[in-house]
């Protein structure tokens, strides 16, 4: 088995990396840097079409896409850890919450992040994101209410994704009225697996400014 990272600094693929290395797995990483316009350079497309990281190589094939990479590395090596049993009742909210970060969180955050960043006017659009941002976190807050993990209160790879997402809220400040969210965000960062993706993966910071 060979796995290849084509990993983005600040990026994606930081999921990539802190998954395999709760799996203990082994790996290499090709580094790419941004470009001033914040996107990746031209070459990751010669991997892949899109050139969208986080792109990963797995023997003969190739994958993109993060949740579907830490879906796949968890459910071939993960030897049952950091997911629920395919016939427990849990395994469909796993499965919900494995792609809900990309699929409805990451939107409202994304379009935070530009009216941040960008000389944004338009109240009405600002006032429409605020709300839709503010309705996903109050929906995962009370998903951790009284627990520290989503799925069972144990680890797992909806943890792993969603992490990214709200690392991009706090860096805003969004999560100062979710405690919550911000004790599960330090829980993440001080997992032993996860410090170890930084110091290879390279300095690592959601705080985009223009």
């Amino acid at each position: 088995m060979t796995i290849k990272v084509h990993h983005l600094n600040n990026s994606k693929s930081q999921r990539i990396l802190w998954a395999l290395e709760e799996l203990g797995l082994d790996y290499e990483i090709v580094f790419y840097k941004r470009q001033p316009s914040f996107a990746a350079p031209d070459d990751i497309k010669n991997i892949h079409p899109l050139g969208k990281p986080p792109v990963v190589e797995i023997d003969d094939f190739v994958m993109a896409e993060s949740g579907a990479v830490v879906q796949y590395l968890i459910e071939r090596y993960g030897e049952g850890k950091f997911m629920p049993d395919r016939s427990s009742s849990s395994y469909a909210k796993y499965i919900e919450l494995m792609h809900y970060p990309e699929g409805s969180l990451s939107p409202p955050l994304l379009d935070q992040l530009f009216i941040r960043m960008l000389p944004v006017e338009d109240e009405t659009f600002k006032g429409f994101t605020q709300q839709r941002v503010m309705n996903h976190l109050s929906y995962v807050d009370g998903l951790l209410e009284g627990q520290d993990y989503l799925i069972d209160n144990e680890f797992s790879g909806a943890d792993l994704q969603l992490t990214f997402n709200l690392q991009g809220a706090n860096a805003g400040g969004g999560l100062r009225h979710y405690k919550n969210l911000e004790a599960f965000v330090q829980r993440m960062e001080a997992r032993q697996a996860y410090q170890r993706s930084i110091d290879k993966g390279g300095e690592f910071s959601l705080g985009f400014k223009k």
